[in-house]
Order: structure tokens, then C-alpha cells, then sequence
């Protein structure tokens, strides 16, 4: 026998005529005020985050002020030692590290925000800039006694990227970043370029090698460890959850 086969849009007319006929569950109204009462005391009072500029010109502020104060405890005699066109080269390097870096964060907190440069590109891109500006702007010398007056500033370095890492979380940690690994490693580059820039003021090893090493590892290993703590925090995080 023939199956008989009806129109598409008769079928979902049947259907919305079945459906009209079953009777709706009703929610009583003691049930109904409970369950808003109960919304209603969840709720909580928020503050809309700034706009992407506003927040960069935050995380920058905040970024001149510490490395002010920490260059001020920590001396200049690096910077001393630098010719004028030097001094001025790195200047622009490290201001337009703090700049993407501060913008790419802001990007990370407000969820939503259209990100025209990926965070991982941003972190490449000053990282390839910087080693380029060090190789083009300081001499390259012998590798004399290269470890042990290295390690020294990778070491101080990456003693004030800890705090600065801290400060920064503790300002971002208002908005809603969606990937923990890419946040982390957002926090870790700027921290990591607070400590560079710490270094190239304070450090008397202005040769390219060093710098692109010792210095240029700071940043490395910031970002490194930016993102292997915020993925261990977000997996501490889901086993506790479930």
C-alpha cells in the first residue's frame, strides 16, 4: 500500500494544532514569587568595565609608574652608558611594547571586544621586534664571561615580572578574559617587558648578545610562565567544580 505523503507545511500545521491542544503546566503564584524572590536576591550590582582605550591608558600608567619607582631603587647606570641615538631607539622599542601589550590585554578582559591582532601574534611580534632593535643598536662583542654576568639578569629580571605580573592580575581580574592560557600569557609579556625595561636602564652589559639573550629571556620566560599558571589554575578550577 502507497504511503501517504503531506506537504511539509501541513505537517507543521498538525503539529502546532497537537501542541495548542495540550494544556500548558501552570506555575502558581506562590511558586512564581519564590523563584523571582529568589533571582532577585542573586542579583548583584556591577560596574561596566572602560572602553579598550581607557583600560590601555590604565595598564600603561600603572606600567610607567612601577618601572619609575623600580629603575629609581634600582639605578640608571645602563642607560648612562648609551649613545643618544641608543637611548632613543630603545626608548621607542620598549614604548610601543608597553602600547600592543596593554592593548591586547584590554582586549583579553572585555569579552566580546574585536581583537584586530591576535594575543600570541602581539607577544611574537614585540619579541621579534625587540631582538632585531638590540642586534641593530648595540655592538656585538666577545661572549666573554657570558654566563656569569648573565644569569644575574635574567635572575632580577624575572624577580620584578613577579610582582608585576601580581599587579596587572589584580587590575584585569575585573574583566572576563575567555581563554585562561592566552590571558596568562598577556599578563606574563607585560610583566616580562616591565622587567626587560627594569634591565636596560639599570644593566652595564649593553652588547647585543646579552641583551637579546639575558634580557630578551625575561620576556621569554614570563610568557612561559604566564600561561603554564593560568592553565593549572583553570584545571584546579574544573576539578573543583565537579
Amino acid at each position: 500500500m502507497a504511503e501517504l505523503q503531506l506537504p511539509d507545511a501541513k505537517i507543521d500545521e498538525k503539529i502546532d494544532r497537537l501542541l495548542e491542544l495540550v494544556p500548558a503546566p501552570e506555575v502558581s503564584a506562590d511558586l512564581h514569587r519564590r523563584l523571582s524572590g529568589s533571582l532577585a536576591a542573586s542579583l548583584q550590582a556591577v560596574n561596566p568595565l572602560p572602553s579598550a582605550g581607557v583600560l590601555v591608558v590604565q595598564f600603561g600608567s600603572i606600567f610607567l609608574l612601577f618601572a619609575a619607582a623600580l629603575i629609581a631603587i634600582l639605578g640608571v647606570a645602563g642607560f648612562r652608558m648609551l649613545h643618544t641615538w641608543q637611548a632613543l631607539g630603545i626608548l621607542v622599542l620598549l614604548a610601543v611594547g608597553v602600547s600592543l601589550l596593554s592593548l591586547a590585554l584590554a582586549w583579553q578582559i572585555r569579552p566580546g571586544s574585536l581583537q584586530k591582532i591576535p594575543a600570541a601574534l602581539s607577544w611574537a611580534s614585540f619579541g621579534v621586534g625587540f631582538l632585531s632593535g638590540a642586534a641593530l643598536l648595540f655592538p656585538w662583542r666577545g661572549a666573554k664571561a657570558f654566563v656569569s654576568q648573565g644569569w644575574p639578569c635574567l635572575l632580577t629580571g624575572s624577580a620584578v615580572a613577579i610582582p608585576g605580573g601580581i599587579l596587572f592580575w589584580l587590575i584585569a581580574r575585573r574583566g572576563v578574559p575567555l581563554s585562561a592560557g592566552t590571558f596568562g600569557g598577556t599578563l606574563g609579556a607585560i610583566a616580562g617587558l616591565l622587567g626587560l625595561t627594569v634591565l636596560q636602564f639599570r644593566c652595564i652589559h649593553q652588547d647585543a648578545v646579552h641583551i637579546m639573550v639575558w634580557h630578551g629571556g625575561v620576556l621569554a620566560v614570563s610568557i612561559a610562565a604566564g600561561v603554564l599558571v593560568a592553565r593549572m589554575i583553570e584545571r584546579t578550577l574544573r576539578s573543583n567544580r565537579l
